[in-house]
């Protein structure tokens, strides 16, 4: 099938990432969790990691096997081999840098810094010039990419398409040293696409509320959204629930899709996807039959005194009113019960058909699914609105004008 894309998907390695990443996901102290990193780093252990991986079909094996992988490429070219006998063989990627540098405390940035993953990513772009689009990640904590220069020759000269936000990591997307990237994004019909559910990667250093202020600088201070989110930022703060005390909790105040009201009202017409649709963990909302799902769920919603979904908040307050925003169904598309409730509010037209994105978030969803099981799950749930994901969405989303 020519001229579809997949939107989503990540080929960094586990060099790119902090050594005390194994925290997310694990509950592993910080030295365990860098004890581990770089026990499965090491040739050896990466070596048996990686034939087990093909010999074992676990899930999670299979996910550790490609984090171990020697290089991006490596990661890539597995990638592109599990579409090549497949009616999707034409597929096209989306590749989502992601600045890990400024995610945990220095002692722990990762080896292969996010200027070494880019350059590595330019090399990448050579090599598979019509296969691969990759976004370049932007954190405003680094001095060196939030000023744009070396974005800005890279799309120009067509080696990077779009832009990628992942502010669990630790920053608000209203973050005012964003404002440029926003303004060059408007100007050139640049895609970005930015990390939302509850959950994922997240900052894991030693003292998240560092990063957040009691009224964190906007570069729309006075939108009226503003005081919703500082209120959300003082009942966290307040709260005495160890429940929300972990850093995977507290990082939900980066990730909240209200966060992106004060921007989009500055920006109209800026070119954003939600990726996730907010997670299943909201899609599936009071209906989950997962019980610590179900747990995050509500206890989330009544500390953020919030009644409606993080997924009903998109489709009504981001996708309705603002005419160049997207959603993708990356991740959320291995929970077939969340496609279930996506389809029918396609079918009823609570979800804009023209606004959804396909992507997977290979390499993340390798813990639930394959790449080629997941799709299977999108072409039985979501029937007839999944090509038009792959291949007109995609298309629109990414073109430049």
């Amino acid at each position: 099938m020519k001229n579809t894309f997949n939107t989503h998907v990540h080929i960094f390695n586990g060099q790119c990432a902090p050594k005390d990443f194994l925290q997310v996901g694990v509950a592993l102290g910080d030295g365990i969790s860098s004890f581990l990193k770089w026990l499965f780093q090491t040739k050896p252990v990466a070596w048996i990691i990686v034939k087990m991986g093909y010999l074992i079909p676990n899930k999670m094996l299979q996910f550790l096997k490609i984090g171990v992988m020697a290089s991006q490429e490596q990661v890539l070219e597995y990638l592109l081999d599990g579409y090549k006998r497949t009616q999707y063989s034409d597929m096209k990627f989306i590749p989502l840098t992601l600045d890990m540098d400024y995610m945990t405390d220095t002692k722990n940035k990762p080896n292969q810094d996010f200027k070494s993953q880019i350059h590595e990513m330019v090399q990448l772009k050579k090599t598979y010039p019509d296969k691969i689009f990759p976004f370049y990640g932007i954190d405003p904590r680094n001095p060196e990419t939030v000023t744009l220069k070396e974005f800005k020759s890279l799309f120009e000269n067509h080696t990077f398409s779009g832009i990628k936000l992942y502010p669990a990591n630790g920053f608000f997307p209203f973050d005012p040293r964003l404002d440029a990237m926003y303004q060059y994004a408007v100007a050139h019909n640049i895609p970005i696409m930015t990390h939302c559910t509850r959950g994922g990667s997240y900052f894991i250093g030693k003292d998240v509320w560092q990063l957040i202020p009691d009224v964190p600088p906007s570069l729309n201070p006075d939108h009226p959204e503003m005081l919703a989110i500082n209120k959300r930022i003082q009942a966290y703060k307040k709260s005495t629930d160890k429940f929300f005390r972990s850093n995977g909790r507290v990082c939900n105040l980066f990730s909240h899709p209200s966060n992106y009201i004060p921007v989009l009202d500055k920006y109209p017409t800026l070119k954003l996807c939600i990726a996730h649709l907010g997670g299943d963990v909201e899609i599936l909302g009071k209906d989950n039959k997962n019980s610590k799902q179900l747990s995050i769920h509500t206890k989330s919603h009544q500390l953020e005194e919030n009644a409606q979904s993080w997924y009903g908040f998109i489709l009504e307050n981001i996708l309705a009113p603002y005419p160049n925003t997207y959603a993708d169904i990356s991740y959320s598309l291995s929970d077939s019960s969340s496609m279930k409730i996506l389809y029918n509010d396609l079918q009823s037209g609570k979800a804009n058909a023209e606004r959804m994105l396909f992507g997977t978030d290979y390499f993340m969803i390798q813990k639930e699914f394959t790449e080629m099981e997941a799709i299977s799950t999108g072409e039985k749930e979501l029937k007839q609105y999944l090509l038009k994901m792959m291949s007109d969405n995609n298309w629109k989303y990414l073109s430049r004008t």
